[in-house]
């Protein structure tokens, strides 16, 4: 256990309260083996006030501290003291304790200067260095792209036209690129356009029908798998979001001066992030380990259960279950789960002669809840299900075996593939036919086939021979959004390391009219296959002419949905690589999250084995532990396909938007930028932290109290000083009263020291220094029987002395309440029998 300051000091405090009590208690204890008996009466005044002043005779009760006959003031008084004395230190020791030191920001902003951090992981070290190359553009040989040329050498033969040596020009239109750059920047220095996202992997390859002969050819490969870090993290030119899913856009820079206690800011982030919903299908795999359980890769005995999906199944189809374009918008994407998860189980059911082939209306359903029906050995053309390993699929029905032939009640209606289809395609509702316009927005569907669990109450990460697994089914459906985030970051420290994302939020926008403006192509020549439209934010004031000329739709809204298509067929036309292979195009903002996607829902499908990551699990104990987990659930079910999506992005795509930074380097080292890179000196406003002192107020209770009843006791004093009812003189009186050598003085006779007065004379003692100079020498002897001097005892109180003419009181040795007996009396001193003072 760790100290604070504060505590040690509440213990110095403790140790000092200790102290105080032990040595007042050790001196007198200490002094009175020398004393004796037999001492002076100044001597005895002395050790009367020492010992009396200490705590001893509280402790010993001896007979100053009876309370038999005292008033009750100053009964009160006395004990009120020792209490106050108490609680005193009490709030010395809990005083310190409310002490603690925070670390904290300053209330205003201090501008700093920013510079390029390099990453220190396996991202910065595997992504190299920025291509010089420009983005191009590629949108098929029929027409050109927006704002390009293409030419062709055309030739009839016979009834037909016949055209070759096609050249287009790639490179994008500057006045174009302007549009999407000046929209970013006026909406923040630090958010991202299209042209601020690149391929983190590439290769420089030739284009012999472009006008420039070559392009910068995206390429991929896995700089490290992210997905079991479940954090917010920073890498080369990315803000990774492996809570949630969702990429941010950032080339990373930090304050350039080194700050003890670091900083905070905030920054306006592009981010791109999987919207996902899945519903079960109320159906389930079972099957049981190999009794060998030796080398086997595959489960047997697999069944499928009727969990309700077919039993429940409503009988009519749901609405929709057409295929239609998607608007931007609110998308229903539980709604669309739903719907291909109808079909998915009504085709599931006319395959197995469940019910009949009415693909609107059931009339007859031959299920109960808990039914099984034999699947075989769970292999066939589009589906494998093996030990340790979760699949996605684009392909609806993909666990039934369109070829077999052992089962001839199977599938009277010829249900194949392709009717499954439908149910993608009406989920979906883009196609790669579909316009290249803001409306056909990027929707994939598909199913998720859990990771099994064993059901006899066993180890799910042990592979016992001859145990029962179940395996959850779910369709999902996704779509991926573009927003901005404002994000906090924090800097605590030098290095990469250093830099935190401590909280980041969708931007706020206070009113309809401060919403951004996004902006799609409408590319009316061009299917969303062949030339996916660019997107991105557009400047509040936008250059109209432009956006005519290249027709720019807009829309103000907090986010936009993509635009894109996936279906079963998309792999075959764009490739199964997690980026696409197609010819001439650099354009990674129109591409990236499509084909990312494409590889969320293909995880572990027949066909689809990615060489350079496995997200299946199979060769991660750790991640199939982790998709047991939510594959529990249709929430988990949904996350499962957002976390591949974002480490796919992340592998594959760069940021190089920063603070100061203009497509720089993504990873460079030392710091260095290349030659086409532009660095300014860039001021960023921080709030920099720095310590402050801080305090509990609960801990200062005791002192407050105290406090108070001091301040009580000062307006009394200062009352009782006003009114004349105390002062340094009446204070001097008492104390000289209650002072032992004055009360035994007038007891002792006084010897003669050349003053004309016989020992034992009669002597009148007007001063307190009379009585010190008379018998303060005198040797007196004190034990508890007797008081004696020279052997003589004393008597037990004085002669009555007669007053003269001035009724001057005779000093009495007896209790103060005397003096109180009367309040309206007047007090004559003692000492001082000459003043009189106003009771």
């Amino acid at each position: 256990m760790e100290l604070t300051v504060a505590e040690v000091s509440g213990l110095i405090a403790a140790g000092n309260f200790v102290l105080q009590i032990l040595i007042p208690l050790a001196i007198p204890w200490a002094l009175s083996a020398f004393l004796s008996q037999e001492n002076s009466v100044i001597t005895w005044t002395i050790l009367a006030r020492f010992f009396h002043s200490s705590l001893w005779p509280s402790i010993l009760g001896i007979s100053s501290t009876e309370t038999a006959g005292v008033p009750w003031r100053i009964y009160l008084t006395s004990w009120g003291q020792v209490g106050l004395l108490f609680l005193l230190s009490v709030a010395a020791i809990c005083s310190p304790l409310g002490l603690y030191s925070s670390i904290e920001p300053a209330s205003s902003a201090t501008e700093k200067q920013f510079s390029y951090i390099a990453d220190r992981s396996a991202f910065r070290y595997g992504t190299p260095l920025r291509s010089e190359g420009p983005f191009t553009r590629f949108c098929g040989t029929e027409s050109p792209c927006p704002g390009t040329t293409i030419t062709q050498t055309c030739a009839t033969r016979g009834l037909s036209e016949v055209c070759n040596d096609t050249v287009y020009e790639s490179r994008i239109p500057e006045d174009l690129a302007s549009v999407f750059k000046d929209g970013a920047a006026a909406v923040g220095p630090t958010v991202a356009s299209i042209f601020d996202m690149q391929y983190r992997m590439y290769r420089n390859s030739t284009d012999q029908n472009s006008e420039l002969g070559w392009y910068t050819k995206p390429d991929y490969r896995t700089m490290s798998v992210q997905i079991l870090e479940d954090k917010i993290k920073l890498v080369e030119g990315l803000i990774t979001d492996l809570q949630d899913g969702g990429i941010g856009f950032r080339n990373h820079t930090a304050p350039k001066a080194t700050l003890k206690y670091g900083a905070s800011w905030t920054e306006d982030i592009l981010f791109i992030e999987p919207e996902t919903e899945c519903v079960p299908l109320n159906l389930s795999i079972h099957a049981i380990t190999p009794p060998s359980n030796f080398n086997g890769r595959f489960l047997e005995n697999f069944s499928l259960v009727d969990d309700g999906g077919f039993a429940d199944l409503s009988r009519t189809a749901p609405p929709g279950s057409t295929a239609t374009a998607i608007e931007q918008g609110e998308l229903d994407l539980k709604d669309r789960a739903y719907r291909a998860a109808w079909l998915n189980n009504h085709y599931t059911m006319v395959f197995l002669n469940i019910t009949d082939g009415d693909s609107q209306t059931q009339t007859r359903v031959d299920s109960v809840h808990g039914q099984r029906i034999d699947l075989g050995d769970g292999k066939n053309n589009n589906f494998s299900i093996t030990f340790s390993a979760i699949q996605t699929n684009l392909n609806y029905g993909a666990y039934l075996n369109f070829t077999a032939t052992q089962n001839r009640t199977f599938n009277p209606h010829n249900v194949t593939a392709l009717d499954f289809r439908t149910a993608s395609t009406i989920c979906g509702g883009t196609t790669n036919s579909s316009p290249s316009n803001v409306n056909s927005t990027l929707v994939a569907c598909g199913l998720v086939l859990g990771a099994a669990t064993r059901t006899d109450g066993g180890d799910n990460r042990i592979l016992d021979p001859g145990t029962p697994w179940t395996i959850p089914l779910y369709s999902c459906a996704t779509a991926i959004k573009a927003l901005v985030k404002t994000v906090e970051f924090q800097y605590n420290g030098t290095g990469f390391d250093a830099l935190k994302v401590s909280s980041f939020k969708p931007k706020e926008y206070k009113t309809p009219a401060s919403l951004p403006t996004w902006g799609v192509e409408d590319l009316p020549e061009h299917d969303i296959d062949t030339a996916p439209p660019m997107w991105g934010l557009l400047s509040p004031n936008p250059n109209v002419t432009a956006l005519t000329h290249y027709n720019i739709t807009t829309i103000s809204a907090a986010s936009i949905h993509l635009p894109g298509y996936m279906t079963p067929e998309y792999p075959l036309l764009r490739g199964l690589n997690s980026v696409p292979l197609g010819s001439g195009q650099n354009l990674p903002g129109v591409d990236f999250y499509n084909q990312a996607l494409m590889t969320a829902y293909t995880v572990g499908a027949q066909g689809f084995e990615n060489p350079e990551a496995d997200y299946s699990g199979g060769h991660s104990l750790a991640l199939y532990a982790k998709w047991q987990g939510l594959s529990k659930t249709v929430d988990g079910a949904a996350k499962i396909i957002d976390l591949v999506w974002t480490d796919v992005a992340t592998n594959a795509v760069v940021g190089t938007a920063g603070w100061g930074l203009t497509a720089s380097p993504s990873s460079a080292a030392d710091g260095d930028q290349s030659s086409k890179s532009e660095s300014k000196n860039v001021n960023v406003p921080v709030f920099v932290y720095g310590s402050h002192i801080r305090y509990r107020i609960p801990w200062a209770i005791p002192a407050f109290v105290t406090l108070g009843i001091t301040a009580m006791l000062l307006a009394l004093l200062m009352t009782m000083l006003v009114t004349r009812r105390t002062g340094f003189e009446r204070l001097r009186s008492i104390l000289e009263s209650t002072t032992l050598g004055r009360v035994l003085a007038p007891l002792i006779p006084a010897p003669d020291h050349g003053h004309g007065l016989g020992e034992g004379a009669d002597v009148e003692i007007t001063g307190p220094g009379d009585w010190v100079r008379m018998v303060g020498r005198r040797k007196v002897l004190i034990t508890p029987e007797v008081v004696s001097v020279n052997g003589t005892v004393l008597e037990d109180k004085m002669e009555s002395i007669q007053m003269s003419a001035g009724q001057k009181q005779q000093f009495q040795p007896g209790p103060v309440a005397d003096v109180d007996a009367d309040a309206n009396a007047d007090v004559i001193s003692p000492l001082y029998p000459d003043k009189v003072y106003d009771s």
